[in-house]
């Protein structure tokens, strides 16, 4: 009797209900005081601590471990599809590439929000602040800013010179300011800070793109950018712990972020306080940014022109499509202002209680 040459069709089981839950989980309106009280209060805390202290003594990144695996299930299943092509013709191997594809995306979304990613619909940090919003920056605070960070990095530059921002270091140090800045803001501390680690698959797409950290959703690890300059890594770690507290929108980690380091020590302080006179300057009219940046310290000049020059080994048309895709990906999840976001935290950090940080941080911590 003749073999028959057909492939048997492989059923592609769930597909229709991992599209279903998807779209509930997507485009539910749930409340943000739902989110608030009852994922990033009380089950993401939990799940953080758990995942996270798995995570932290592995030597590896486990993003990297997940990349891998599903290389080699992409690679494994579009092999599969060419058999499909080949016994059973073009439209068979597209539909059941379509229903593939479906499942495997709807999976790996439910499992992003619920380790991570309904964060981005918590009630916003700007609650906290005087008359529920955060006013809009104009030029004198931006100055204001720019003139109060700047006299603090010049004094705080000539105690640190010569520390090496060590990681380890860092981490230890940070811990505490991180945990005072969250409380001091009516959020719940950070009881398992993450290990930075270093991404062996992703470090070349975060130097040509400008990425400088990230935080792995399903591992709930940070990854850092390898390359980064010592006095760069405490306010990079600080930025990344505060996505790892449940702060999703970059504005709000960024924020987070900032008043942790200007409750540490003057290392910390110095790099939050570095990354503020770039983020204030960068804001300014052209004229006065440059009168600003004409009067600033020579060694913080310095320090400004040794990330520019990290910076150099960008490739322009890879660092535009990450912006572009990461803009989409923000406002898919309900980040209006995308990655604009990153300098609506100037709107936070010049307002109180933020602001307060830097005008009574004193050198003697």
């Amino acid at each position: 009797m003749a073999q028959s040459n057909t492939l048997n069709p492989e059923p592609v089981r769930l597909w229709i209900i991992s599209l279903v839950v998807a779209a509930i989980v997507f485009f539910s309106p749930v409340p943000t005081w739902i989110i608030e009280d009852f994922y990033s209060r009380d089950m993401y805390p939990w799940l953080q601590g758990i995942v996270t202290s798995l995570t932290n003594p592995l030597p590896l990144a486990v993003l990297d471990l997940i990349l891998i695996v599903v290389t080699f299930a992409v690679f494994f299943r579009i092999l599969r599809l060419f058999r499909v092509l080949r016994q059973r013709g073009i439209m068979d191997a597209l539909w059941e590439a379509t229903r593939r594809l479906i499942r495997a995306a709807c999976v790996v979304a439910v499992l992003f929000y619920w380790a991570w990613g309904f964060n981005y619909r918590r009630m916003p940090l700007e609650t906290i602040i005087p008359g529920g919003h955060a006013p809009q920056v104009t030029g004198d605070m931006l100055m204001s800013g720019f003139a109060d960070s700047s006299a603090l990095a010049a004094q705080l530059r000539r105690m640190t010179v010569d520390d090496q921002g060590n990681l380890h270091t860092i981490r230890l140090e940070l811990r505490e300011p991180m945990n005072l800045a969250l409380k001091s803001l009516g959020r719940l501390p950070l009881e398992t800070p993450s290990q930075p680690k270093s991404s062996l698959v992703l470090t070349p797409f975060f130097r040509w793109s400008g990425v400088t950290g990230m935080i792995n959703p399903f591992g709930l690890e940070t990854i850092l950018f390898p390359d980064l300059l010592p006095f760069e890594r405490p306010f990079v770690l600080a930025h990344e712990w505060g996505h790892l507290s449940g702060h999703g929108d970059e504005a709000e980690a960024s924020a987070v972020g900032w008043l942790a380091c200007m409750k540490g020590d003057a290392v910390l302080a110095y790099s939050a306080s570095l990354w503020l006179v770039m983020e204030t300057a960068r804001a300014m009219p052209p004229e006065l940014r440059e009168k600003a940046m004409a009067r600033l310290d020579a060694g913080v000049r310095t320090d400004i022109d040794a990330i520019a020059n990290r910076m150099l080994a960008q490739k322009p048309a890879v660092q535009r499509t990450t912006t572009r895709v990461y803009d989409e990906y923000l406002k898919a999840n309900r980040v209006a202002d995308g990655t604009a976001s990153y300098g609506r935290a100037l709107t936070l950090i010049l307002s109180p209680p933020f602001r307060d940080a830097l005008s009574t941080y004193t050198l003697s911590r």
